[in-house]
């Protein structure tokens, strides 16, 4: 059984320790990619430095797991921890034709390709990366790993996916062990650098590099935090929307039951306001989903104890606050015809005159927000593992962590929280409206159908019409009486 307490505390101390040890270690890796040292020791570096930005990363998920009191905030930051594993897995080791590319893969090739040392100590190294690949690659996962890091980092185009997911994430204990087996494979990986460096020292080469000193304890996370939590304004905000969270429940049970009735009425009678009903309620889901994810990750920064902790944090707020609202209205024109935002635009009655310039307020605040956000930085932030270069992203993305605006970015919380409830607000209103809409044109369905019902009854008491046709009328009208419940 592992024990949360003591991890919650190793990964505390982890963070403040690596915080300035990754940023020498970005340092050498840049340095050496330009001096006429062995390669291996170039990629020692590289593995390094990724390793440690990859712990401190997950570390910051696991603090936040365990730091929180609310189980919707738990289970958001326990499927961030899968995610980041999920990325690790894919820079270090690789998944399919990118695995040629990575740097465990490299590390490997640079093994077999030219010994570093005397034989003995070589096949020593050998058996010392073999064990460790075959620890990293009971690690891999299966397209389950995959599928639930898009969901957490890009959400989804039928929101109960999430929700779905969302319930599942409620295991710290199972969330741990893997995180435990993660830290296992790192050890064993340093341990594998120091043995590299140690052989190259043996022949002659030297592993020491000079770098010019860097700190991020002169950062404004730390003074930002303190000052909001004195203020206690924020932090009484996001805990109730953490206390709210009933209506992620409440619309997710309402869209399945929509489903369900429109699937019972489809072959009868043509309701297309129910398929306008499940776009905006699966809008809605979405929209409640951003808002507690957000309001999750903004809180972990408040709790923040080093300017490390609290960049990843930030990290992790832009990554979902993004996601959420690329997935909502988008950040290009050709993206946002086809956002659900787009789609509430399109089922706006013409003749809706108020909600229509609700809609152009809330649609000219969105253009503003598009206008205020790096779309790039996100992308950025989200893959440890560049697809296009192949290298790693862990420099790109420190650089990105040092230029962070905390005060920028806390002013979007606010900006995006007012936003969220005009747009709750203006869903709610258009839902009552296609609902009023929809009874309308259902009763006016019903008494079209009862119509025809009573046609078809009067042939059957024509004395003219045959006994087996009378019979095969009355069966149908049976039928469509039993469905629903129209009485002639």
């Amino acid at each position: 059984m592992t024990d949360t307490t003591s991890l919650e505390q190793s990964a505390e101390l982890c963070i403040g320790a690596l915080s300035q040890a990754v940023l020498d270690y970005k340092a050498i890796y840049i340095k050496l990619q330009q001096e006429d040292v062995p390669d291996i020791l170039k990629l020692t570096a590289e593995l390094r430095m990724d390793i440690m930005f990859i712990q401190m990363d997950l570390c910051s998920s696991y603090i936040a797991c365990c730091k929180v009191d609310n189980p919707y905030a738990c289970r958001f930051h326990i499927k961030n921890l899968y995610a980041g594993m999920h990325e690790a897995y894919k820079l270090l080791h690789g998944y399919r034709k990118s695995q040629r590319y990575t740097i465990w893969t490299k590390i490997e090739n640079a093994l077999n390709r030219k010994p570093v040392c005397d034989w003995d100590d070589h096949s020593q190294l050998e058996v010392l990366y073999k064990d460790i690949n075959d620890k990293l690659e009971k690690l891999s996962g299966d397209e389950t790993d995959k599928e639930h890091r898009n969901l957490t980092y890009h959400y989804d185009a039928d929101m109960r996916r999430v929700y779905s997911y969302t319930l599942e994430a409620n295991n710290l204990e199972k969330a741990s062990d893997k995180y435990c087996a993660y830290l296992e494979v790192f050890t064993g990986m340093t341990q594998l650098c120091d043995e590299i460096e140690k052989c190259l020292r043996k022949m002659g080469v030297s592993t020491v590099v000079e770098i010019e000193p860097s700190t991020i304890d002169n950062s404004l996370h730390l003074p930002l935090i303190q000052y909001l939590s004195n203020n206690k304004e924020l932090p009484i905000a996001l805990e109730g929307i953490l206390d709210d969270i009933k209506q992620i429940d409440d619309y997710a049970l309402q869209m399945e039951k929509v489903d369900k009735l429109n699937g019972l009425v489809s072959n009868t009678i043509e309701l297309p306001e129910i398929d306008n009903i499940l776009v905006i309620l699966n809008m809605q889901l979405t929209i409640y989903f951003m808002r507690a994810d957000m309001a999750a990750i903004t809180q972990s920064f408040l709790l923040s104890k080093t300017s490390g902790e609290a960049m990843l944090n930030m990290r992790r707020y832009i990554i979902t606050i993004t996601a959420a609202f690329s997935h909502l209205y988008g950040y290009s024109e050709d993206v946002q015809s086809k956002t659900i935002w787009a789609s509430i635009m399109s089922m706006i009655p013409e003749d809706a005159r108020a909600i229509k310039e609700d809609a152009s307020k809330i649609n000219s605040i969105f253009d503003n927000v598009v206008l205020d956000n790096d779309f790039d930085t996100r992308t950025c932030y989200a893959h440890l593992y560049d697809n296009k270069t192949r290298k790693t992203n862990v420099p790109s993305i420190i650089d990105l962590l040092l230029k962070q605006n905390p005060i920028k970015e806390i002013q979007k919380v606010t900006i995006m929280l007012k936003v969220i409830k005009l747009v709750i607000d203006f869903t709610t209103i258009l839902i009552d409206e296609l609902s009023i809409r929809a009874r309308k044109a259902n009763e006016k369905s019903m008494e079209e159908l009862k119509n025809n019902l009573l046609k078809i009854k009067n042939l059957t008491d024509h004395p003219n019409c045959p006994i087996r046709l009378k019979e095969k009328l009355c069966r149908i009208i049976n039928n469509v009486q039993g469905v629903t419940g129209i009485i002639i």
